[in-house]
């Protein structure tokens, strides 16, 4: 199956999975020992859903970093990673016809975690499909109800809320230090 395919496919699921925020208590916790490095996300050339409004390479990767960096400088651990990611497909939806055809937009990525010494911790890259928020606007969809840029800034606040999730799963990759134990005393 090619890239071109599975877009369409992956698009064709757009009922499925919807973004929610994660819970106050939770994102008010540090993320073990993580500090946000840096962060690299690049797009070349991804692939363009059907039916979907365009955008350029430069204004995908401007909304995403936005959005990832907002998300992840507020850790202030005291441990450095890096977080990398690949932008790979998106749909901006166009307007459709409503009730019968509301597309949703989505962006596709792949993401991984990198330590201090950049060496990925993440294991494989983890692919994210990230899609628009169902809402009242989905009876008409988006493509009526916003600008391209305004789904593209969606999407992204979207992805940096799902990787986030995914590393709050795997917080062991931020595991504090154990601290030395203590010594019982002066030794004779």
């Amino acid at each position: 199956m090619n890239r071109r395919t599975a877009l369409a496919l992956t698009a064709s699921l757009a009922l499925m999975g919807c973004t929610t925020d994660i819970a106050p208590d939770i994102a008010n916790r540090p993320l073990g020992d993580f500090s946000l490095q840096h962060l690299v996300v690049v797009v070349d050339d991804p692939q363009r859903g059907p039916m979907s409004r365009a955008s350029d390479d430069e204004s995908l990767q401007t909304a995403v970093t936005e959005a990832v960096e907002t998300r992840f400088r507020r850790f202030q651990g005291g441990a450095d990673y890096s977080i990398g990611i690949k932008v790979v497909g998106y749909a901006l939806a166009a307007p459709g016809i409503p009730v019968l055809l509301a597309p949703r937009s989505l962006l596709a990525m792949n993401v991984a975690v990198f330590d201090a010494d950049q060496q990925r911790i993440s294991g494989d890259w983890k692919q994210l499909v990230v899609w628009e928020r169902a809402g009242g606007d989905q009876i008409v969809g988006t493509g009526y109800t916003s600008t391209a840029e305004e789904q593209l800034a969606e999407l992204a606040d979207n992805a940096a809320v799902e990787i986030e999730k995914w590393m709050r799963e795997n917080e062991g990759w931020f595991a504090r230090p154990a601290a030395a134990p203590a010594a019982d005393g002066p030794s004779s």
